[in-house]
């Protein structure tokens, strides 16, 4: 596709050099200068004159100075006079504040799609988003793709390596919110049947109380969401299902945010097996499983 020009920032460096090379595509070249008052200037030095364009960039670490970045090189490509540009934004910063929790908070992920549209792109696509309602906040084409088939191979081929039944597993939900990635995986491993956990959270970053009536004695019990953070809450689920009988604890989530010292803290848990998929690139520890999303982007 020698039409296709590809492009990242900062941080799918990674994700954006597989993808080229898989299409047979241009990888574009940016440049990225910072002032000494904190401005930026970011532009591209490649002409994408009459050319497709995609590019790949998390809004993770800083957010708010990944996504100026991003609306600066969205510019600078549109004025070489590109045919048509697609933004894949595979963790989607600001997801989490999709609605009021909090008197008098805004909503955050509304203020960001609504900047988003100033951009004018052909569309925007992003991987697990936190909430389906987000989609109402863009006016531009806005898809988001699910993770499951990753996971749900990766779950096969753990089960088969460790001789554990089908029968003998359940696919978690750590919260309501997370109930549909739950159902999509249940539907991708027959035989498994899911499990919901209630969660009260009092403040930003803590969950207060976890609780379910499920009977998880002697399972398997595999917890599947989409962001993992501080770790607080998923290491409460782990702790709790153990609690009630629980066999062992595998954790799946699409984001690898990890703030502070959550790695510590997930690999001194419970937690049998960790797994997340390569939408914000991190450098891991030995022993988490990482999937990698270029096998599901179809150009």
């Amino acid at each position: 596709m020698t039409n296709l020009v590809i492009f990242s920032l900062l941080s799918n460096r990674r994700l954006a050099r597989r993808i080229a090379k898989k299409y047979n595509a241009e990888l574009g070249e940016v440049s990225i200068d910072r002032f000494k008052d904190g401005e930026v200037l970011v532009k591209t030095l490649t002409s994408c004159k009459d050319k497709d364009v995609v590019i790949f960039e998390s809004t993770a670490i800083k957010a708010h100075e990944r996504l100026f970045e991003l609306l600066l090189l969205v510019d600078s490509i549109k004025r070489t006079g590109s045919k048509s540009i697609r933004l894949y934004i595979p963790y989607f910063g600001y997801s989490r504040q999709e609605r009021v929790s909090w008197i008098n908070e805004p909503i955050s992920c509304e203020v960001v799609a609504k900047i988003l549209d100033t951009a004018k792109v052909d569309e925007i696509l992003t991987f697990d988003i936190h909430h389906p309602d987000i989609e109402k906040f863009f006016e531009t084409k806005f898809t988001f793709l699910p993770t499951t088939s990753l996971f749900a191979k990766y779950y096969k081929d753990y089960l088969k390596k460790k001789n554990i039944n089908i029968k003998d597993v359940v696919i978690v939900s750590p919260d309501h919110g997370a109930n549909t990635r739950a159902d999509a995986l249940v539907k991708e491993l027959p035989g498994t049947r899911k499990v919901i956990l209630s969660k009260i959270r009092t403040a930003p970053n803590y969950a207060e109380h976890l609780e379910f009536e499920e009977d998880v004695k002697d399972k398997v019990c595999i917890i599947i969401d989409d962001i993992i953070d501080t770790g607080g809450t998923i290491i409460s689920a782990s702790n709790l299902l153990l609690e009630h009988g629980a066999k062992s604890v595998l954790v799946g989530a699409s984001h690898p945010v990890l703030s502070n010292k959550s790695i510590d803290n997930l690999l001194g848990s419970s937690i049998q097996d960790l797994v997340f998929t390569n939408t914000i690139e991190k450098r891991l520890p030995k022993g988490i499983s990482v999937l990698d999303i270029s096998k599901i982007i179809k150009l």
